[in-house]
């Protein structure tokens, strides 16, 4: 295996393990806004989950029960029994101290993708007028997912979807650009070394 094979293998599991990290301090984060929206057991909180955010997350119940113990031993969530059939499952729910906590966390990431966009829009070189003041609040860590979609009625999903595809393309376009402008450079010092 060549040094260069190594040191990609090497790189990919670093930023696997950031992603796995960045997943792991976000499921509690939704769980709480798919609480938000109404009462739940947890295999459906599962599937809220997986289907709200197109499958980036799709946590176990091996991943999502230790979260529902935790936000519940910090007062965060409560749960109630009811019986289905001959089982007992617990239904999760929302508290107020759970509520404020959420409002928080929504602020301080947004305050945080706010920052991080900036960079990349500046980095990239974008200063465009038509991407929409609140273009932050866009996106997550990843482009495509965030917590932003969790419980959000389908026009709302729609709504946000477009918009982020709308600045997708002006970031695209931008890179095309460059990549049409380097062409160019290329050209030139080709058909000068001619």
């Amino acid at each position: 295996m060549s040094e260069k094979t190594k040191n990609s293998e090497k790189i990919d599991a670093i930023a696997d393990a950031i992603e796995q990290s960045m997943k792991k301090g976000h499921i509690s984060t939704l769980i709480l806004l798919a609480l938000e929206k109404s009462p739940s057991h947890g295999y459906n909180l599962m599937q809220i989950i997986k289907d709200d955010t197109y499958g980036v997350w799709n946590p176990t119940a091996s991943s999502l029960y230790p979260h529902l113990s935790s936000l519940t031993e910090k007062g965060l969530i409560k749960f109630t029994t009811e019986m289905e059939g001959k089982r007992e499952r617990k239904v999760y729910d929302i508290t107020q101290k759970g509520e404020k906590t959420l409002k928080k966390i929504i602020e301080r990431q947004q305050n945080m993708r706010k920052s991080l966009l900036s960079m990349i829009m500046s980095t990239i070189g974008i200063t465009d007028s038509n991407i929409p003041n609140d273009f932050e609040s866009l996106f997550g860590p990843e482009l495509l997912e965030d917590t932003s979609l969790v419980g959000k009625t389908k026009n709302e999903k729609f709504e946000i979807l477009s918009k982020r595809k709308m600045v997708i393309s002006k970031i695209v376009e931008k890179l095309q650009n460059v990549t049409n402008e380097i062409d160019q450079r290329i050209k030139i010092l080709k058909a000068d070394g001619k």
